[in-house]
């Protein structure tokens, strides 16, 4: 298990615009509310000095469907949110990877997001996927949370090994197959990316521990 800070910034990232209005402002998701990552309501915690130029910055904003105000303290007022359908999520990526999003808040342009993953392999399934929608992601903290290194035997993590044994249980590697990748996502719970990933970093890691001599790596 590892917990770490990672800077995501995108201009389609929801909140972005208001992010960038706000210079004086920050911008909390109230993680206690129980909100989900699959849903387009969230509630935020805003701090400011004038929330005319709050709700001035959510009405321009385009990734922002709808907004209401629910209760005001002190300097800050939380509001209730609405996506648009412009509006690019990465929470969502996050917990179909087993990952928690432990915190969120604006950051720059964009959001500090402090994660706990079960290893760095999800770390790096978070990477691509970032990478492949234009997601700019800096890991600006890393912590591993537990004494002992995360890989087990043959120096694979806990998902390549999960990920290679369901596959070999379920005939994916049968001739012919007997399950197709998209089925292997549902076995495991996680995306196809995710899942074609820790396939492929497993078998080249068990190459490089079983079929290679060290020599020649």
């Amino acid at each position: 298990m590892i917990s770490t800070h990672v800077y995501a910034e995108h201009p389609d990232l929801a909140l972005t615009d208001t992010i960038r209005s706000l210079s004086d402002g920050e911008i909390t998701v109230i993680s206690e509310a129980g909100t989900d990552p699959h849903h387009d309501v969230y509630f935020f915690r805003i701090e400011a000095t004038a929330f005319d130029d709050v709700e001035s910055a959510l009405e321009a904003d385009h990734t922002v469907a709808d907004f209401s105000p629910v209760i005001e303290m002190g300097g800050s007022r939380t509001y209730r949110i609405l996506y648009s359908n412009d509006a690019k999520l990465i929470t969502p990526e996050i917990a179909d990877r087993g990952g928690l999003t432990l915190g969120s808040k604006s950051y720059l342009n964009g959001w500090l997001l402090q994660l706990q993953l079960e290893g760095h392999d999800v770390l790096y399934e978070l990477g691509e996927y970032a990478r492949s929608e234009g997601i700019r992601l800096d890991v600006l903290k890393l912590k591993q949370e537990d004494e002992f290194d995360e890989r087990t035997g043959f120096g694979l993590t806990p998902s390549q090994t999960d990920a290679l044994v369901a596959a070999y249980r379920h005939g994916y590697y049968d001739e012919p197959r007997e399950i197709t990748l998209e089925e292997l996502t549902s076995v495991l719970g996680v995306s196809r990316t995710a899942v074609s990933g820790r396939l492929r970093r497993g078998s080249v890691r068990l190459v490089e521990e079983c079929l290679i001599d060290g020599r020649d790596r």
